[in-house]
Protein backbone atom coordinates (compact mmCIF):
# COMPACT_ATOMS: atom_id res chain seq x y z
CA UNK A 1 0.00 0.00 0.00
CA UNK A 2 2.52 2.34 0.50
CA UNK A 3 3.74 2.10 -3.03
CA UNK A 4 0.35 3.04 -4.07
CA UNK A 5 0.43 6.09 -1.75
CA UNK A 6 3.46 6.96 -3.52
CA UNK A 7 2.42 6.50 -7.00
CA UNK A 8 -0.25 8.67 -5.97
CA UNK A 9 1.20 11.47 -4.80
CA UNK A 10 3.96 11.95 -7.53
CA UNK A 11 0.76 12.47 -9.71
CA UNK A 12 0.30 15.35 -7.49
CA UNK A 13 3.58 16.69 -7.74
CA UNK A 14 3.28 17.10 -11.63
CA UNK A 15 4.08 21.03 -12.92
CA UNK A 16 1.20 19.95 -15.76
CA UNK A 17 -2.32 18.41 -16.31
CA UNK A 18 -0.25 16.66 -19.04
CA UNK A 19 2.35 14.94 -16.63
CA UNK A 20 -0.05 14.61 -14.02
CA UNK A 21 -2.58 12.72 -16.38
CA UNK A 22 0.05 10.25 -17.43
CA UNK A 23 1.11 9.59 -14.20
CA UNK A 24 -2.57 9.22 -13.23
CA UNK A 25 -2.67 6.80 -16.07
CA UNK A 26 0.22 4.73 -15.03
CA UNK A 27 -1.55 4.14 -11.19
CA UNK A 28 -4.57 3.05 -12.70
CA UNK A 29 -2.98 0.97 -15.15
CA UNK A 30 -1.98 -0.60 -11.91
CA UNK A 31 -5.28 -1.38 -10.24
CA UNK A 32 -5.61 -5.18 -10.72
CA UNK A 33 -1.60 -5.82 -9.36
CA UNK A 34 -3.01 -3.63 -6.14
CA UNK A 35 -6.33 -5.00 -5.63
CA UNK A 36 -4.87 -8.73 -5.66
CA UNK A 37 -2.87 -8.43 -3.26
CA UNK A 38 -4.93 -5.62 -1.16
CA UNK A 39 -8.65 -6.06 -1.95
CA UNK A 40 -8.82 -3.05 0.20
CA UNK A 41 -7.46 -0.62 -2.70
CA UNK A 42 -10.56 -1.08 -4.92
CA UNK A 43 -11.86 1.53 -2.59
CA UNK A 44 -8.74 3.65 -3.31
CA UNK A 45 -9.20 3.31 -7.05
CA UNK A 46 -12.63 3.97 -6.90
CA UNK A 47 -12.08 7.53 -4.90
CA UNK A 48 -9.53 8.54 -7.10
CA UNK A 49 -11.38 8.00 -9.91
CA UNK A 50 -14.27 9.57 -8.81
CA UNK A 51 -13.01 12.63 -7.72
CA UNK A 52 -10.05 13.20 -10.61
CA UNK A 53 -11.88 15.22 -12.52
CA UNK A 54 -12.06 17.65 -9.97
CA UNK A 55 -8.39 17.06 -8.68
CA UNK A 56 -7.07 17.88 -11.73
CA UNK A 57 -8.33 21.06 -11.90
CA UNK A 58 -6.12 22.36 -8.98
CA UNK A 59 -2.89 21.37 -11.47
CA UNK A 60 -1.64 24.71 -13.45
CA UNK A 61 -4.29 26.51 -11.50
CA UNK A 62 -3.63 29.92 -9.79
CA UNK A 63 -6.71 30.08 -8.67
CA UNK A 64 -7.73 26.64 -6.76
CA UNK A 65 -5.21 26.05 -3.96
CA UNK A 66 -3.23 22.59 -3.93
CA UNK A 67 -3.93 22.23 -0.23
CA UNK A 68 -6.43 22.66 2.58
CA UNK A 69 -4.24 24.80 4.86
CA UNK A 70 -4.74 27.50 1.96
CA UNK A 71 -8.32 26.91 1.89
CA UNK A 72 -9.20 26.80 5.91
CA UNK A 73 -7.22 29.89 6.27
CA UNK A 74 -9.04 31.96 3.76
CA UNK A 75 -12.51 30.42 5.67
CA UNK A 76 -11.16 31.19 8.73
CA UNK A 77 -10.42 34.93 7.57
CA UNK A 78 -13.82 34.92 5.86
CA UNK A 79 -15.51 33.73 8.81
CA UNK A 80 -13.60 36.95 11.21
CA UNK A 81 -15.13 39.22 9.04
CA UNK A 82 -18.67 37.57 7.88
CA UNK A 83 -19.21 37.84 12.15
CA UNK A 84 -19.59 41.27 11.66
CA UNK A 85 -22.90 41.24 9.67
CA UNK A 86 -26.12 40.31 10.57
CA UNK A 87 -26.85 38.41 6.84
CA UNK A 88 -26.98 39.72 2.99
CA UNK A 89 -29.81 40.47 1.44
CA UNK A 90 -30.28 37.88 -1.29
CA UNK A 91 -27.68 35.38 -3.20
CA UNK A 92 -25.91 38.29 -5.41
CA UNK A 93 -25.22 40.42 -2.21
CA UNK A 94 -23.51 37.63 -0.52
CA UNK A 95 -21.59 36.54 -3.68
CA UNK A 96 -20.70 40.57 -4.31
CA UNK A 97 -19.14 40.37 -1.13
CA UNK A 98 -17.66 36.99 -1.39
CA UNK A 99 -15.81 38.64 -5.20
CA UNK A 100 -14.76 41.64 -2.65
CA UNK A 101 -13.46 39.99 0.10
CA UNK A 102 -11.40 37.34 -2.23
CA UNK A 103 -9.97 40.64 -3.70
CA UNK A 104 -9.04 41.95 -0.53
CA UNK A 105 -7.66 38.61 1.43
CA UNK A 106 -5.00 38.23 -1.79
CA UNK A 107 -3.50 41.66 -0.08
CA UNK A 108 -4.46 41.85 3.19
CA UNK A 109 -1.55 41.10 5.32
CA UNK A 110 -1.31 38.61 8.62
CA UNK A 111 -1.80 40.25 11.62
CA UNK A 112 1.16 40.70 14.08
CA UNK A 113 -0.20 37.62 16.24
CA UNK A 114 0.20 35.31 13.31
CA UNK A 115 2.76 32.97 13.08
CA UNK A 116 6.22 34.54 12.60
CA UNK A 117 7.10 33.60 8.78
CA UNK A 118 3.36 34.99 7.51
CA UNK A 119 3.49 38.07 10.23
CA UNK A 120 3.08 41.15 8.37
CA UNK A 121 3.16 39.67 4.79
CA UNK A 122 -0.03 39.18 2.03
CA UNK A 123 -0.93 35.46 0.83
CA UNK A 124 0.38 36.56 -2.88
CA UNK A 125 3.82 37.50 -0.96
CA UNK A 126 4.05 34.43 0.63
CA UNK A 127 2.92 32.67 -2.87
CA UNK A 128 6.36 34.59 -3.89
CA UNK A 129 4.86 37.83 -6.17
CA UNK A 130 6.24 41.10 -5.83
CA UNK A 131 3.05 43.42 -5.33
CA UNK A 132 5.63 46.08 -4.25
CA UNK A 133 4.49 48.14 -7.32
CA UNK A 134 1.07 47.85 -6.52
CA UNK A 135 -1.62 50.71 -5.23
CA UNK A 136 -4.22 47.53 -3.97
CA UNK A 137 -1.72 46.53 -0.97
CA UNK A 138 -1.87 49.63 0.51
CA UNK A 139 -5.57 49.87 0.56
CA UNK A 140 -5.55 46.39 2.05
CA UNK A 141 -3.38 47.73 4.55
CA UNK A 142 -5.05 50.66 5.91
CA UNK A 143 -8.51 48.62 5.54
CA UNK A 144 -7.09 46.27 7.84
CA UNK A 145 -5.54 48.92 10.70
CA UNK A 146 -9.22 50.28 10.62
CA UNK A 147 -10.78 47.07 10.91
CA UNK A 148 -8.65 45.76 13.66
CA UNK A 149 -8.52 49.50 15.38
CA UNK A 150 -12.38 49.57 15.41
CA UNK A 151 -13.06 46.07 17.18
Amino acid sequence: MEALRQAIAHIFQAKTKRTAQKRYDRVLAMRQQFVRDKAEAAAIFDFLERHWPHLVKAIESELIPKTNNAVEMVIRRFDQHYQNFCGFENIETAQLYLAVFEKLYRFTPFSDDAQPAIRGKCPLQLAGYDISQMPTPALAAQLHIIFHSSR
